[in-house]
């Protein structure tokens, strides 16, 4: 394991079925990361029985959460973490914005990004991972199914596992092109501001996982 004096701090990017919530998840645990995603961040707070709660949820009905409220949570949820802990960031910076706003939020609490890993597959790929994968209905655990059983036991927690109804290949399709268009700019950003670290997500899991461990390592 890497020795550090200080705790590190890894943001992944990546296509929808590139892997890297696998990829985070098994990080966070080798070298005891907070993980934090935007996506379970706002799913929390739209639950709050407050104002503010039930603006985050008719927002996401809407499908448009505004940036300044995603950095407003990120910077509260960002700050109850250990200062000694690293973060795993997911789905953090989607759009110019948001990236600003992230390096704004890690700087106030005298934090950097460590590492930014971008895990790269190409879009046929994608489409064949995604339209195969369930999502666990209590823990948001992703898993593969390789049959037609739509419902599974996660082998987390024990909750029920379903496909996403977004997960046909209409959706799927308009998912990635999303996610070409809005995060250009931002790894163009990162490029120009910082390190962007490329690793091929079409080799095994465990081939990508030692392509970033390697990367860390060095």
């Amino acid at each position: 394991m890497i020795q550090n004096k200080e705790p590190i701090n890894i943001l992944f990017f990546g296509p929808s079925g590139s892997g890297k919530g696998t990829q985070a998840e098994m990080l966070a645990k080798k070298y005891d990361l907070k993980r934090l995603q935007s996506g379970a961040i706002l799913r929390k707070w739209a639950k709050e029985k407050t104002d503010f709660g039930r603006k985050v949820q008719t927002a996401m009905n809407n499908g448009f959460v505004p940036s300044e409220w995603i950095f407003q949570m990120t910077k509260e949820e960002f700050s109850k973490v250990d200062e000694n802990q690293g973060l795993m960031l997911e789905n953090f910076s989607r759009m110019l914005p948001e990236i600003k706003n992230l390096y704004n939020v890690l700087s106030g609490l005298n934090r950097k990004l460590d590492y930014i890993f971008l895990i790269n597959i190409n879009d046929k790929e994608a489409i064949q991972r995604m339209i195969k994968r369930g999502t666990c209905q209590q823990c948001e655990k992703v898993v593969v199914l390789d049959n037609d059983i739509e419902k599974l036991i996660c082998p987390d927690c024990g909750g029920t596992i379903k496909r996403r109804e977004d997960e046909n290949i209409k959706s799927i399709k308009k998912r990635l092109s999303d996610y070409h268009n809005k995060t250009a700019e931002v790894l163009d950003y990162i490029r120009k501001n910082d390190k962007l670290i490329e690793i091929n997500g079409e080799q095994s899991i465990e081939n990508v996982f030692q392509d970033i461990i390697n990367y860390i390592n060095n």
